[in-house]
């Protein structure tokens, strides 16, 4: 039976998607805590450090977003050509060597090059969208759980990982924090890159559909894949795209803003930090819970709901004084991360595998370069004002929008039942 692996292929008669599940969870939390999110506890002391002005620091950040929209349908493509694991290890590798050489460098143009052409494009082509990718091959039934374990991975990195680098930063600096997280980095991603196999059905196994049950009279499940061009002529498509794109721009300038939002507000920096991971801490249960319901509940509201918090924890921000503030915001952001994986579940419901990281790249393209506009517009901003408040004003509006879309998302007509791939139930 095609989805039964054969002995060899289970350990301890487990499918082994869970597996590679597994492994995309680990490295999404070391590139979550390592590369993504620390983003906010390293641009104070940067700035600091190398006399720079909140708009020069933000550009350092921003400017790998626009690296990630170049990179983004070009390791789609890669990705789904020739699989995973070998855009892993030398993502991981060259994250990794980036983020060593880093501690030599005084230079701020050099410091850009660096961090933008070596830890920029390391992290695009090994540490994001791949590890998703890797994960909705694997998985069709229970894909919005797994999906969202995976994705879970990136904010246990900013819950387990950030802590540790904002007391490194405290102690040693950021410099020693940069050299010893990209030693470390680069001598585990090859074991882990290795669990990551391409698909189930190159390993002799099925995707994880329900066993046949003797004597079930269900019509077959077909299983939908739409090619890249079919995508792109769906309604679906875009305003799945509209909504996400909007999301992930805003969330550019909180990944980045976020530490020192809260230390204008007038919390410590060391506090500062540590509220900033506790975002992703609280983030953690939610998601999970999202992941199981999404594979039960429609996602809409659920993904509606979460851009709802995000509107509201920004007017906590806006018009609460103090530390209450920052509380009311990091516990409504965590409920906008908690939902956010289900922007990619629903790309892989509505349009399936086999084209999944290239139509997850075009999105890229453009959230990648709302990443790196908004930081910056954060930053000139608050040079110019030393406050986030017309920051946070204009973002309203946007965080409500992108929930309007998500609202408006459904699963597209599908394509030309010739081309599906076709399962026993």
């Amino acid at each position: 039976m095609l989805n039964r692996a054969p002995l060899p292929n289970k350990v301890k008669n487990a499918y082994y998607g869970w597996w590679v599940l597994a492994a995309t969870f680990v490295l999404g939390t070391l590139s979550g805590g390592i590369f993504s999110n620390s983003s906010g506890v390293f641009f104070g002391p940067m700035k600091r450090d190398m006399g720079l002005s909140s708009a020069q620091t933000a550009l350092i950040f921003a400017l790998v977003r626009a690296e990630g929209s170049i990179a983004g349908p070009i390791v789609g493509r890669l990705v789904d050509k020739f699989g995973s694991r070998p855009m892993i290890i030398f993502g991981g590798l060259l994250a990794s060597g980036g983020f060593i050489a880093l501690h030599w460098v005084h230079s701020y143009i050099l410091f850009i090059i660096i961090f933008v052409g070596v830890v920029g494009v390391g992290k695009s082509s090994g540490l994001g969208q791949v590890l998703i990718s890797s994960v909705n091959r694997w998985f069709i039934r229970r894909r919005s759980l797994a999906m969202s374990i995976c994705i879970t991975g990136f904010s246990s990195g900013g819950a387990a990982i950030l802590p540790l680098i904002t007391l490194g930063v405290s102690t040693i600096g950021w410099r020693d924090v940069m050299l010893y997280s990209g030693i470390f980095m680069g001598l585990i991603v090859i074991p882990l890159a290795l669990m990551v196999k391409h698909s189930p059905e190159r390993e002799g196994i099925g995707p994880d559909l329900p066993f046949p049950v003797e004597g079930e009279t269900n019509p077959p499940l077909a299983i939908v894949d739409f090619t890249v061009r079919q995508a792109l002529r769906t309604k679906s498509y875009w305003i799945l795209f509209t909504g996400s794109v909007l999301r992930i721009s805003l969330w550019g300038t909180v990944s980045v803003h976020a530490v020192e939002m809260f230390v204008w507000k007038g919390m410590s920096y060391e506090m500062a930090g540590l509220m900033f991971s506790l975002m992703f801490l609280m983030s953690i249960p939610l998601r999970l819970v999202v992941g199981y319901l999404g594979d039960k509940w429609p996602l809409q509201p659920m993904m509606g709901t979460g851009m709802a918090a995000a509107a509201l924890g920004t007017l906590a921000l806006l018009t609460v004084e103090g530390n209450l503030a920052v509380y009311l915001f990091v516990m409504l952001m965590a409920v906008e991360q908690g939902t956010s994986s289900l922007n990619w579940v629903s790309l892989g419901n509505f349009f399936g595998r086999t084209s999944f990281a290239t139509l997850m790249g075009f999105i890229s393209v453009v959230f990648n370069i709302g990443m790196l506009i908004t930081p910056i517009y954060a930053g000139v901003v608050f040079d110019q004002t030393d406050s986030y408040s017309i920051v946070l004003v204009s973002f309203l509006p946007i965080y409500l929008l992108a929930g309007v879309f998500f609202l408006m998302t459904r699963k597209p007509t599908a394509p030309v039942p010739e081309r599906n791939m076709v399962y026993g139930r």
